[in-house]
């Protein structure tokens, strides 16, 4: 897949939707706040299912949302973080379902996206933080970091050193996306779409048989959008500098934090990865905004279940690279 390069000052937004079309196929749809973001549920159903299928997603969700966030002390993942090093600590079957693919994530992406970097992201403290740390807590931070710190081995964690803490929050909201989809899916919804916080996933066929299709609003601009065709990959999401930030001393801050350096990452604006779950999807969009272009159109080449475009400045432009399975699939939307 080889990567093609726009100039030009577009660019790409986290929040992601379903386009509307001409036709019957109009979806029911449901909204939730969970995971601090809008948990939004298109259902192509029967109108009076629609309730008790929401009641349970939101159900889900938010059980889900409990047990794998990394804030508060009550978490899994938080009494994790006082075990001592090499002890083996069992990990339940949910939590075991993220942690061990985004190891493997990491591995895949050089670290590039990172599940350990708990003790750094607890350090910058968004959403609320207003000024960056300082320089010497940073090189502390990034000392207690690492994926190469965690270990699976039988159902069990190991830390290689103490002070290691999880983060699974680029990781975490994919798997709540996925889990959720599946239980529509056996609740016998033949389609539909979950989306959380730029997280997506769509799965069936729409009743009027028009092909998938979504809008991804200009990073810079909210008017302005770009449409995506299905390109045979039923998960998506983006991760974008724009997302979480604060400015102090005439200088910008976003969440998006590099695990090379501890600081926010600098080498793209946005960047939006398909992929076959949005697990992957969440964490390889992550993986290519920390990493920038190059990295990113290497990954999709070696992969035929990964597509990804990348927006980067270059010379006081915005450009956009994508990989080579987007090529003809993006187009300007319509004027709603």
């Amino acid at each position: 897949m080889k990567a093609r390069v726009l100039a030009g000052l577009a660019g790409l937004a986290a929040f992601l939707w379903l386009l509307p079309g001409p036709g019957p196929a109009v979806p029911v749809e449901g909204y939730h706040v969970a995971m601090g973001t809008v948990v939004r549920v298109a259902l192509f159903a029967d109108e009076d299912r629609a309730p008790p299928l929401f009641a349970q997603a939101w159900g889900l969700i938010d059980r889900l949302d409990s047990a794998l966030t990394h804030y508060g002390v009550s978490s899994e993942i938080a009494r994790l973080h006082g075990i001592a090093p090499g002890q083996p600590k069992a990990l339940s079957e949910e939590l075991h379902q993220v942690l061990a693919p985004a190891l493997e994530l990491a591995r895949r992406t050089d670290g590039a996206f990172d599940p350990a970097l708990g003790a750094l992201t607890a350090l910058w403290g968004f959403p609320e933080a207003r000024r960056p740390p300082a320089p010497a807590s940073i090189d502390s931070a990034l000392a207690l970091g690492g994926y190469e710190q965690v270990r699976l081995s039988q159902g069990r964690v190991i830390f290689e050193r103490a002070g290691v803490r999880l983060d699974l929050g680029a990781a975490a909201k994919g798997h709540v996306v996925d889990r959720t989809v599946d239980l529509l899916r056996a609740a016998g919804v033949e389609a539909g779409v979950v989306e959380a916080g730029g997280d997506l996933r769509f799965w069936g066929r729409k009743p009027d048989g028009r092909p998938w299709r979504f809008g991804v609003q200009h990073p810079r601009d909210p008017a302005d959008t770009v449409a995506v065709e299905d390109v045979g990959l039923p998960a998506l999401a983006t991760s974008g500098d724009y997302e979480l930030a604060f400015e102090s001393e005439g200088r910008r801050y976003h969440h998006l934090l590099d695990p090379a350096t501890g600081y926010p990452a600098g080498r793209a604006v946005s960047a939006t990865a398909w992929a076959r779950t949005a697990l992957e999807a969440d964490a390889l969009a992550t993986a290519a905004f920390v990493a920038g272009p190059g990295p990113a159109m290497e990954w999709a080449a070696a992969d035929d279940g990964l597509e990804v475009m990348v927006y980067y400045e270059d010379g006081g432009y915005l450009r956009r690279v994508h990989s080579d399975g987007l090529q003809g699939r993006i187009q300007a939307a319509p004027a709603p």
